[in-house]
């Protein structure tokens, strides 16, 4: 089964609402389901359907986007706003190769469930799964971290 990323973009401050539009959107679409199961979180914080084991999911959100990534094994998914790196962060890296770096770094840590900064902060290199997209949201910086290698979809919204 291939992965599928549905993504789009929004007004600041509306993110949150957004991903969990996508999340509704994608699992009707891709599995008929005409409401959101009910959603539980492993110890480290990742987000799961106890009544359906069978699908895999991860949002994230990013000044004015929102991804959200399906599969039926753990996934993990980030989007970051293409900006000035924080220099503090960056360690002389380039804008572009900041957020490359930052974003497959978080799409693997929420891929595995481990939490916390200290994590992303650390010599975590992202996983060599990891499938960059830098024009699927335009001025955004998308990561999809699967468990094994897989296609994947992409299904971009209307800006709104």
């Amino acid at each position: 089964m291939d992965a599928v990323v549905y993504g789009a973009v929004c007004k600041k401050g509306e993110e949150r609402a957004l991903a969990c539009r996508l999340l509704a959107l994608a699992l009707e679409r891709e599995y008929g389901l005409a409401a959101t199961p009910a959603i539980d979180r492993e110890s480290g914080g990742k987000p799961f359907f106890p009544d359906r084991p069978d699908i895999c999911f991860n949002i994230s959100h990013s000044h004015g986007a929102a991804v959200c990534a399906l599969h039926d094994r753990p996934i993990g998914v980030d989007v970051e706003r293409l900006r000035p790196a924080p220099r503090r962060l960056a360690r002389g890296l380039e804008d572009g190769a900041f957020f490359r770096l930052w974003t497959g770094k978080e799409a693997t840590v929420k891929r595995t469930g481990k939490a916390g900064a200290a994590v992303l902060m650390g010599p975590l290199e992202p996983d060599g799964r990891c499938q960059w997209r830098e024009d699927f949201l335009p001025g955004w910086i998308v990561c999809v971290c699967p468990s094994e290698d897989c296609g994947l979809r992409w299904v971009a919204g209307e800006k709104r």
